[in-house]
């Protein structure tokens, strides 16, 4: 065993580190395990892979230190297997290719994302596919710019490409946004599509009804699976919303407020989603909580932050003197959280 270590070169013990890094994070102690090398070898070797930024380092306590590899090519530097690596770089070069043959420009990361997700769900390739800001996408980091030629040709590989050419020629009329929102919808994300709904009244200044819609994104939030605390901050946001609606209080500073609390809201809610979906694809919780666990817990403040200020607004625009409604906005009112209420099942616990 000792001579084994001997013959090792400086480059190959790094090689073999970011190997053993390949599959998950580790500290100092199990990578000199699993490459077989001593543990102050292989500190050293590491200080100048995170140098290099090939190796990242993360703090948890005061002693434990796992490191990350840097993978430069996936979102957060979440591990993907090579053969999935190999899958979607052999869709993304040939989805740019036949895009712009088919169409004659760039196609748009949103669109290659959208086309991904379908690729993978019709063909059941099991890619690393997650749910995040704007829907599903790759794991892998889309950049339309980049070079993504690969030797690589799967068996399916010109079923492969049929399928992406009859994508394109199917949306050859659609809008980006339309091709978003029909992804939604057949993906029962009404979550997301709700969310994008807001978001587009929002940056229109058009917010008639708005309350109605933040009521139905607080409903639809409900059937997911989140704590309590996080969906209190949702129905916060809805509250605020209504009543602000209610008071005729949508001046454009409290609309500029209401959608930096939604943008700060979904970012968290989407940070979420995105761990679920990874658990769901197989990564386990303690995986993800050293690569997501703080970037999470910084979107919550960030949120929580975003809906103090927006409450602050709505606080500003409550009347000094109660406001008398007449009888048929009062049984409208009791009516409509008499509905939330028995919608929501808290009823029943």
């Amino acid at each position: 065993m000792a001579e084994d270590r001997e013959k090792k070169t400086p480059e190959q013990i790094k090689g073999k580190i970011l190997d053993a890094l390949n599959a998950k994070p580790l500290n100092a102690l199990d990578i000199s395990k699993a490459i077989n090398s001593n543990w102050s070898t292989v500190k050293s070797y590491i200080v100048e892979l995170v140098k290099e930024e090939k190796v990242k380092e993360l703090a948890f306590g005061e002693k434990n230190v796992i490191y990350v590899k840097v993978t430069g090519d996936t979102y957060f530097n979440l591990p993907v297997k090579e053969k999935d690596r190999d899958m979607m770089k052999f869709i993304f070069s040939n989805a740019i290719r036949e895009y712009r043959r088919l169409k004659g420009t760039q196609i748009k990361k949103t669109e290659l994302a959208k086309l991904v997700y379908h690729i993978d769900s019709k063909m059941n390739l099991k890619l690393p596919i997650v749910w995040y800001l704007y829907g599903p996408m790759p794991l892998m980091i889309i950049d339309v710019q980049r070079d993504y030629s690969t030797t690589y040709i799967p068996e399916n590989g010109r079923q492969i490409i049929k399928e992406i050419e009859k994508w394109i020629t199917e949306k050859s009329k659609m809008y980006v946004r339309e091709i978003v929102k029909e992804c939604y919808l057949q993906s029962n994300a009404k979550l997301y599509d709700l969310k994008q709904d807001l978001f587009a009244m929002l940056q229109s200044g058009k917010v008639d009804g708005i309350g109605n819609n933040a009521r139905e994104f607080y409903l639809a939030y409900l059937t997911g699976d989140y704590s309590e605390n996080e969906r209190q901050m949702v129905y916060e946001f809805y509250s605020i919303v209504s009543g602000l609606e209610f008071l005729n209080k949508l001046s454009k500073e409290a609309m500029s407020k209401i959608l930096i609390a939604l943008d700060g809201l979904w970012k968290f809610i989407a940070s979420k989603t995105l761990y679920q979906s990874m658990i769901k694809i197989g990564y386990s919780k303690d995986e993800l909580e050293i690569y997501l666990g703080s970037i999470i817990e910084t979107k919550k403040m960030l949120a929580q932050e975003s809906l103090n200020e927006l409450n602050e607004e709505y606080l500003g625009a409550l009347p000094s003197k109660p406001i008398r409604l007449k009888e048929n906005e009062i049984s409208r009112k009791i009516a409509k959280v008499m509905d939330e209420w028995t919608q929501s099942e808290s009823w029943r616990k």
